[in-house]
Formats: structure tokens, C-alpha cells, sequence
């Protein structure tokens, strides 16, 4: 039974899940090991902790580098620096308020107001009946939109943010670094920078949806009433022994080996941090390998190594139990009542596309998107067509009556 909505494209685009796969001649997409051989051995987090952080020390610090070791052999030097998209990446900045949570925390938040960045395609303010709310992931920053920001900046209002420990906002004590205390932190962002009448669509990236999901636990009638919509973008429901982060590796497996890794690493932590902000060839393609699915320019791959150094393997420790303990699926009840877009890369070596999958269940009214050659870091690698998905989204939640609410 296909649940595609009439009239839209249907390249790249699946709302029902996928037959299985045909058994003659193996392509390289469906080959049964796409995990680099590096990453046989490390965790999720150690894979977008200690994996795009982490796993870099880790793997820097082991001898089970052989796979990309041969492949750093034959590494051209200078394609790190050269052939780049000339994007200019840290460069979108604008103010905002000043939010302090109850802890004392100072959260660094950014607002795009439509007046201030007028358009030259005549579309300002297409969507100013909405505001859109970016919600970023683990060892990230609210720079991890800077397409989605580009393309939707003077079409809607934006607020972007740096969730607790990470980008510009302060240290937060360890025992908050929890997904219920950051759903509470985007709650009184929302009410920092809306008003009570402004609509709110929610776009939420890895541990940014799971954020969003947990707002939707505390705050469920707000969901088809202040929130219109969400996006969410390579994320997971939780129960994290049920679906595994990498292909091939089971969850429980998966969660022994990060307790362990972390637990090692967390010993040393300043020698980690050093060797995560000394760029070598093996960090570079290690972190091409876990962020992105496809061949990128060289410059997202170094946009993407920047970012994650500048998250400490302590904030990464800190946050590990907030993922392994998350369980988003009471969640859905409220999630159902708005317009939904889930995005997931197929190969996403962070968190496996079995978790997109398992959302489209939970949310069978969801616009689907299982983006080929996509990675972890999708909203980067493929931009236009993940653009393209959630302004259509946007779009759905200014039609009049857009959705029924159920549930």
C-alpha cells in the first residue's frame, strides 16, 4: 500500500517503507558490510561522539585503522585543500535574546528576522506565518543549518541556538546533560523568541529530534496548536537495543563497546582533545567516512572537523548516558498531530537508517525521505533535496485545515 501524497515528485522521495532488497549481483549500496572497517569496533557516539569526535582518538590510539590507513596511503595530499564549493561556512550570524535557563546557564541563541534579510527573488516573507525553529545534534552546532539557514533566510523568521555544552553556549554541570533538560531548554527558547500566537515548525537534526520528541512528551498540547510541523533529520526514537547505530552491529553490542571506549578515552581527555584539533589525513577521512555517505568537497569535510574539535571528549562522556537512556516513542501520540517530514540517509554510519525507518511507523502520516548516498550529516552532504523537503513541509502547514489532529 503506497502512502506517497498525490502529486509529488517521486524521485528520491519514499513514504513507504522499502521492499527488501534484491538478491542478484551486489551493488556497492547494498553490499552487506558499508561500515568502514575502522568503525567495526566503535560506538554511535563513539561514532557521533566517538566517532565524530571520539572514534577519531579512538582509532588514532588502536591499531584497528588498517582500512583507512591503506587508503590514507594513496591519499592525494592535496585534495584536502583544493576543488572546494567556496561556501562560506561560520560566516551567517545575526543577534538575539538573551535566555538563561533556571541552572544559570547562558544560552547563545540567534534569530533571523525576515525584515532584515529581504529577498531578491520576490519571496520575502512567504512564510511569515511561521516560525522555524532549528534544533542541532550531539558534538554539533547551530552552524550544522547553514544551507537550510541560506535558503530559508527572508522567506520565514529563524531561531537558531547552541544546545547546553556546546558551540557558544556555556559548560552545563553533567548531571543536566539529559534530553528532558534540553526539551525544557528549547521550551523556554520558544517562549523567548515567539510570541504566544506565532506558530512554530520545529526541524530537528540526531539528537535535535530526539530533543523535539521529548518536547512533545512534556508539552503535548502544544502540538497541532503552537507546533504546525516538525522535521526530523537523521534522528532515532530510542530504544536504542533494539535498533542498531551501525549497520550490522546489534544495539546491545553497540552499547558495551561505547561504555567501554568512553570510559578509556574519559581518562585522558586532554590528550584527546589535542589529537582531535590536530588535523592529519586519518582524521580528515575518518570524519568523511562517519559524517557524509557520498564524495563532498573538501571543505564540508573540514567544516565538519572544526566543529566537532570544538566539542571536549568530557562534553561528549557527559552526554553519552542522555542518548543510551532515550526513549521517544510516548512521544508520538502528540507528533501525529502536525505536518511531519522525516529524512533519513541510507548510508548514515551514525545512526542507521533502521531508525528512520522505525519513526515512519510510529508516524505513518510522515513524509518520507530515504536519501541515497546520504549520510549522517544529510542537511550538509545533500542540502537541496532536504531544502526541498521541508519547505514543502512548511508550505503544508500554512494551508488552511493543513492536518485532522488525531491521537
Amino acid at each position: 500500500m503506497s502512502t506517497r501524497r498525490p502529486g509529488k515528485p517521486q524521485a528520491s522521495r519514499q513514504r513507504a517503507l522499502p521492499a527488501p532488497p534484491k538478491k542478484s549481483a551486489p551493488s556497492k549500496k547494498s553490499a552487506p558490510v558499508s561500515v568502514p572497517a575502522p568503525m567495526a569496533g566503535v560506538d554511535p557516539r563513539v561514532a557521533l561522539g566517538v566517532g565524530l569526535v571520539g572514534s577519531i582518538a579512538a582509532l588514532a590510539a588502536t591499531s584497528v585503522v588498517a582500512g583507512i590507513e591503506l587508503e590514507r596511503r594513496v591519499f592525494n595530499q592535496t585534495q584536502r585543500g583544493h576543488g572546494g564549493s567556496g561556501e562560506p561556512f561560520f560566516s551567517l550570524r545575526s543577534p538575539g535574546p538573551e535566555v538563561i535557563t533556571p541552572d544559570g546557564l547562558r544560552m547563545h541563541v540567534e534569530v533571523d528576522e525576515i525584515d532584515a534579510y529581504p529577498r531578491t527573488d520576490g519571496r520575502t516573507g512567504a512564510y511569515a506565518g511561521v516560525t522555524l525553529v532549528f534544533v542541532h545534534g550531539y558534538v554539533l552546532s547551530l552552524d550544522c543549518f547553514h544551507f537550510q539557514r541560506a535558503h530559508f533566510r527572508g522567506l520565514a523568521k529563524l531561531v537558531l541556538y547552541d544546545q547546553r555544552s556546546h558551540g557558544k553556549t556555556g559548560r552545563s554541570p553533567a548531571e543536566h546533560c539529559r534530553v528532558p533538560q534540553l526539551a525544557r531548554d528549547l521550551a523556554q527558547i520558544i517562549e523567548a523568541t515567539t510570541t504566544p500566537e506565532e506558530k512554530v515548525v520545529l526541524i530537528g537534526h540526531s539528537m535535535g529530534g530526539m530533543t523535539i520528541q521529548e518536547l512533545a512528551k512534556q508539552r503535548p498540547e502544544w502540538f497541532g496548536d503552537k507546533v504546525t510541523g516538525v522535521g526530523l533529520i537523521c534522528t532515532s526514537p530510542g530504544n536504542m537495543t533494539a535498533n542498531p547505530f551501525l549497520k550490522r552491529v546489534p544495539g546491545p553490542m553497540f552499547l558495551r563497546l561505547a561504555d567501554s571506549v568512553l570510559s578509556v578515552l574519559n581518562r585522558v581527555p586532554g590528550l584527546v582533545d589535542k589529537t582531535l584539533n590536530t588535523p592529519t589525513d586519518l582524521s580528515w577521512l575518518t570524519t568523511k567516512r562517519l559524517a557524509f555517505g557520498s564524495d563532498v568537497p573538501p571543505d564540508y569535510v573540514e567544516f565538519m572537523s572544526e566543529m566537532i574539535g570544538r566539542t571536549g571528549i568530557e562534553v561528549v562522556n557527559d552526554y553519552w548516558p542522555a542518548i543510551r537512556e532515550f526513549e521517544g516513542e510516548p512521544a508520538f501520540p502528540a507528533l501525529n498531530r502536525v505536518e511531519a517530514t522525516v529524512i533519513g540517509g541510507v548510508d548514515d554510519h551514525i545512526l542507521s537508517i533502521a531508525h528512520s525507518d522505525r519513526i515512519v511507523q510510529l508516524l505513518p502520516g510522515a513524509d518520507y525521505h530515504r536519501i541515497e548516498d546520504g549520510g549522517h550529516m544529510t542537511q550538509i552532504e545533500h542540502h537541496q533535496e532536504v531544502n526541498e523537503a521541508l519547505e514543502a513541509m512548511v508550505a503544508r502547514t500554512l494551508r488552511p485545515a493543513a492536518r485532522s489532529l488525531t491521537g
